[in-house]
């Protein structure tokens, strides 16, 4: 009977090892799946964050980049309209087209071939060269000005940093074949003249001078007179 009993104590030892063994590898099991599940998670925000940023931060930058670029658009608009109305200001056309109303694009209106000496102080205020005489010089407008014998302007000189930046061949491209071209390089050394006759629709002829640089080809003034009939 001892032999029996002994038999008996062993089959339960060894069922109890085995039951302790299963439930330590299920445990271990589940420890395991647990940490990898934490790792997991706390690796799945990090790849999110890093090749998907959230739609709300990428839209501030969008935004941000946005409002940055709009005011400097609205800084440099002004730039490029001014650059553009300056073009148009020194074309040799739109030159042309005021000459023909006895004025030029850099004058003030009301400031032209006719205009009187009362005007001309009111706009320009008393000239470097002083109020006698028939020469007016306003150096400040890069301009001078004769007046013939009942003080009205019989001619206007302007030597504009704007004008200066055309060539004689974009004046000859733009206006056509000169009047006539004169040498005036025995008073001023290599340089010439454009001339242009306006004949307008008083009867009374304007000329339009473009005086040039014969080696750079560049504008050096432009000169708009009328003969007065007044001495």
């Amino acid at each position: 009977m001892k032999h029996t009993h002994q038999s008996c104590d062993c089959k339960k030892l060894a069922y109890k090892l085995i039951t302790t063994s299963a439930l330590l590898a299920i445990g271990f099991a589940v420890m395991t799946g647990c940490s990898n599940s934490g790792e997991a998670k706390s690796t799945d925000p990090t790849k999110a964050e890093t090749v998907t940023p959230p739609a709300s931060s990428t839209d501030q930058n969008t935004d941000l980049n946005t409002n940055g670029q709009g005011s400097t658009s609205s800084h440099q608009e002004p730039a490029s309209s001014t650059a553009s109305s300056h073009d148009k200001y020194s074309s040799a056309a739109a030159i042309f087209s005021a000459a023909k109303q006895g004025t030029l694009p850099n004058l003030p209106k009301g400031l032209g071939l006719g205009t009187s000496s009362d005007l001309l102080f009111e706009l320009w205020g008393k000239s470097e060269s002083g109020s006698t005489g028939p020469m007016r010089s306003y150096a400040k407008y890069h301009t001078d000005i004769v007046l013939d014998g009942s003080d009205k302007v019989t001619e206007i000189t302007s030597s504009d940093p704007d004008y200066k930046k055309l060539l004689i061949k974009q004046v000859v491209d733009e206006l056509g074949k000169p009047t006539k071209t004169v040498d005036t390089s025995r008073d001023i050394p290599d340089t010439a003249e454009a001339n242009y006759t306006i004949n307008n629709t008083s009867g009374l002829s304007y000329y339009l001078v473009f005086s040039y640089q014969t080696k750079t080809q560049k504008v050096n003034y432009i000169r708009l007179y009328f003969n007065s009939k007044t001495p």
